[in-house]
């Protein structure tokens, strides 16, 4: 329309449209807002039906947008994070909106977490990082909370640690800003956990316990903005995930009566008010505790795994897993290896990450050892060394490869000695 009327771009350029931001709307780089539409149409002399298509048809609609995005939400609900990437990565190429586009990014990097692909996450968000300027600056303390924990999944501890003390150090600037105290208070809680778990891992134990400490008295004191803050969801989990920090750090120290307190802190909140997913997952890292560690509590690991079992969220799910994976170690506590053997097996039947997956064949190969399960064993390690082919590198831990290639030494050695 502007070369049949004779028009350069900066004749049809004027107060609100520059010549360099028609030549981006031209080349398909930007999508024009209704009141762009309505001074071109005026400027050209047609009316604004004329623009329709201007997009061809690659911009994703609000409505589009908002059913994608509860798509998504309904997934996760499910415990079906591997279907909800599959929606994201669809819709996110054709959304054009900056905000829209980083939560679609984000939460793709949150579902590629979840599914223990690592690699996948920090590389997701490090293609977010040009998107933060002219986001709300709790965009850019949310991504790199959630870039830290995946470079310490990844065993980088040191940039772990300083990716998230970078993050507390912003969310302190906003609390100490014109953000409002209760807004910032859960991003300095997620900041510090991350920080936390990120200097437990590199065995920074008295620094870790520092920065608890400090976010315990975060917890104390409250949002002073925010007097429910309890039955908050957003507020109740971060407290809830920093007591379930401090009481792991705690543990690493030894002060175990110290964890015992914290970790009764984080049970004590209602599935209602922190969410199916974490109410889980607290008494899943509880169980570890008591079998690894004999923290004392008034509660034991079997009934732990009980409440989990009758509030799983979804039909084979991996919160289903997980608590089928806990149950064998529980069995092989207790001398009951038949028990502890049929839990791994229906653990395998589940969705499990990588890591876990590997867990329970390592389970499967023992015990079928135990019980004279020769070809069972032969086929679990075949399965495992499958999987060790496969994984990415970055996502096996160095202690994981050990077991595995002390279980196939153990496996030759048996062989040999029969034969």
């Amino acid at each position: 329309m502007r070369v049949s009327r004779g028009l350069t771009q900066r004749d049809l350029a004027g107060e609100g449209l520059s010549s360099s931001y028609l030549s981006r709307l031209e080349s398909g780089q930007r999508t024009p807002t209704p009141k762009v539409v309505e001074q071109l149409a005026a400027r050209l002399g047609v009316p604004t039906e004329s623009f329709a298509g201007l997009d061809n048809g690659t911009r994703v609609s609000g409505g589009e947008f908002m059913v994608g995005y509860a798509r998504v939400m309904d997934l996760l609900l499910e415990g079906r994070p591997d279907a909800a990437l599959e929606v994201l990565d669809a819709l996110r190429e054709h959304v054009r909106d900056p905000q829209d586009r980083w939560f679609c990014e984000y939460v793709a990097a949150s579902c590629a977490g979840k599914l223990g692909r690592t690699q996948d996450v920090a590389g997701r968000l490090e293609a977010i990082e040009p998107m933060y300027r002219g986001l709300p600056a709790a965009a850019k303390v949310v991504s790199e909370t959630l870039n830290a924990a995946a470079l310490r999944n990844l065993g980088r501890f040191r940039e772990a640690a300083e990716l998230a003390q970078r993050a507390l150090l912003e969310a302190e600037g906003l609390a100490n800003a014109d953000f409002a105290p209760g807004e910032a208070w859960p991003l300095r809680l997620r900041a510090s956990v991350s920080l936390a778990s990120s200097l437990a891992e590199a065995r920074r134990i008295d620094e870790a316990l520092r920065v608890c400490a400090r976010g315990i008295e975060l917890v104390n004191a409250g949002p002073q903005d925010v007097p429910d803050w309890r039955s908050r969801s957003t507020f109740a989990e971060a407290a809830v995930t920093m007591h379930w920090t401090y009481a792991g750090a705690l543990t690493r120290a030894g002060f175990l009566d110290k964890a015992a307190e914290q970790i009764q802190a984080a049970l004590a909140h209602p599935a209602e008010t922190i969410g199916a997913d974490l109410w889980c997952r607290v008494r899943l890292t509880t169980v570890y505790m008591v079998l690894n560690f004999d923290l004392p509590l008034p509660v034991s690991a079997e009934s732990l795994l009980e409440e989990v079992t009758q509030l799983r969220r979804a039909a084979n799910s991996q919160v289903d897993s997980q608590v089928a994976l806990m149950r064998s170690a529980v069995a092989v506590r207790a001398g009951q290896p038949e028990s502890a053997l049929d839990h791994a097996e229906s653990a395998l039947a589940g969705p499990l990450d990588t890591a876990d997956q590997m867990r329970a064949l390592m389970t499967v190969v023992r015990l079928s050892a135990q019980l004279g399960r020769e070809e069972r064993r032969l086929s679990a390690l075949d399965e495992l060394l499958q999987h060790l082919d496969s994984a990415d590198p970055d996502e096996v831990r160095p202690a994981l490869l050990k077991e595995v290639a002390s279980l196939s030494v153990q496996t030759l050695r048996d062989q040999r000695a029969r034969a």
